[in-house]
């Protein structure tokens, strides 16, 4: 493995998972210097197929969806649904560090891949599980996307939408990503143990408790009655909600303190000096006229567009930000500038644009971008690398023990 400097520069992983909140796991260990192999089935991680959904083109070639949840790694294809196929897992986790799954508990301890049976034969392996509900509990063996156990079941998507309104289409993957950065961190704490003790230890993370992390502060309002959905009339005070803009542009202003900024907001954004000392100007006193003082506020932000609102807010110094699309995201100078995108020239000549995992290092920099696996790409490299002879990778590819 080349010396790439990186934190965890000579750490194996076995990835033995499909769509996106695992991978994204062990997308994150490769950006951070460890040798990823993804095992997928002979028909190859479903994560390969549905981006037509977004449009994505789906060809081996070009396949971005896939390529931005696993970039970095060597791909082989394996058939775990027999004997054989489970036998060169565990051969390839004698000299692993790390296995991460999403994979069904049921299927799990059918196949012989659970933890228990991982313990006994590769005690030294750290295992990360992804879950969708967690290991105890009536729906610990649901099926479980973002869609359901995080963004239903976890109350966010409640919590996006407008009051009295029907709910968002919510944003595939964004829950795989908090479920899976949240696996990362918690397999490096395991590995730091395993590393003074030489023992394994099984993490897990759900996609349902990380929504329920994530919802944390509204979940403990809601004992003491503060309820979600709200509109964007009602919000905590009539300076933190959203306000739209004479050319179509929603603002969002994060007017935390109130009392404070309350002065330079009449001043130099609104230009209503008349409303300093009012029953407005203070945060004791304007929540209890918070939508009448939102539907004033929007009489306001109508009158000027976006950028002269920006301007005005930038020299009050108050936080806001327009609410963005993902084409403004794609175009947002920032984002190129701390390399938060990268362009990717795919084989087949077309360009694209992959999105690189939120952990940067100043001292050890990313090396070159390297794309993700073709179907079955590294197998036979991989299974050279743990003995296997050229005939017994040709009579396993016969067999359809490995492709």
């Amino acid at each position: 493995m080349a010396n790439t400097g990186l934190p965890l520069e000579g750490i194996r992983v076995i990835e033995y998972a499909n769509y996106v909140a695992a991978p994204v796991t062990g997308r994150l260990l490769a950006d951070w210097g460890a040798e990823v192999i993804k095992v997928e089935p002979l028909s190859g991680d479903s994560m390969r197929f549905v981006g037509m959904q977004w449009n994505f083109p789906i060809d081996d070639e070009e396949n971005p969806l896939f390529e931005i949840e696993n970039s970095g790694k060597k791909g082989i294809m394996v058939d775990t649904t027999t004997k054989e196929g489970v036998e060169l897992i565990y051969k390839l986790l004698e000299d692993a560090d790390i296995f991460i799954t999403n994979t069904r508990q049921k299927a799990l301890d059918k196949s012989g891949l659970d933890y228990w049976t991982m313990k006994e034969k590769a005690p030294h392996i750290i295992y990360g599980h992804l879950l969708g509900y967690g290991d105890n509990g009536p729906a610990k063996d649901n099926p479980a996307f973002d869609y359901t156990a995080y963004f239903a079941r976890g109350g966010i998507a409640m919590s996006l939408m407008e009051k009295d309104t029907a709910p968002c289409n919510a944003v595939a993957g964004l829950g795989d990503h908090a479920a899976g950065m949240s696996l990362a961190a918690g397999i490096l704490a395991a590995l730091n143990k395993q590393k003074q003790t030489g023992k394994g230890e099984r993490v897990t993370v759900s996609l349902f408790h990380t929504a329920v992390f994530g919802m944390g502060i509204m979940v403990s309002a809601a004992k003491y009655d503060y309820q979600m959905p709200i509109t964007r009339r009602q919000p905590p005070n009539p300076l933190n909600t959203t306000y739209k803009c004479a050319d179509g542009t929603w603002v969002q202003l994060a007017f935390f303190q109130y009392d404070k900024w309350f002065p330079g907001f009449c001043d130099i954004v609104i230009e209503r000096p008349d409303l300093k000392g009012s029953k407005y100007s203070t945060m004791k006193s304007v929540v209890n006229y918070t939508e009448e003082f939102v539907m004033m506020m929007e009489e306001e932000f109508i009158k000027r567009p976006f950028d002269e609102w920006a301007e005005r807010l930038q020299k009050a110094g108050i936080p806001y930000e327009k609410l963005a699309t993902p084409t403004d995201i794609l175009n947002d100078e920032q984002c190129w500038a701390n390399d938060y995108l990268i362009k990717h020239t795919y084989d087949n000549g077309n360009e694209g644009v992959i999105y690189n995992t939120p952990v940067m290092f100043t001292e050890n920099k990313r090396g070159d971008y390297v794309r993700a696996p073709y179907m079955g790409e590294h197998t036979a490299d991989v299974m050279k690398e743990i003995g296997l002879s050229d005939e017994k990778i040709a009579e396993l590819k016969e067999n359809n023990i490995i492709k």
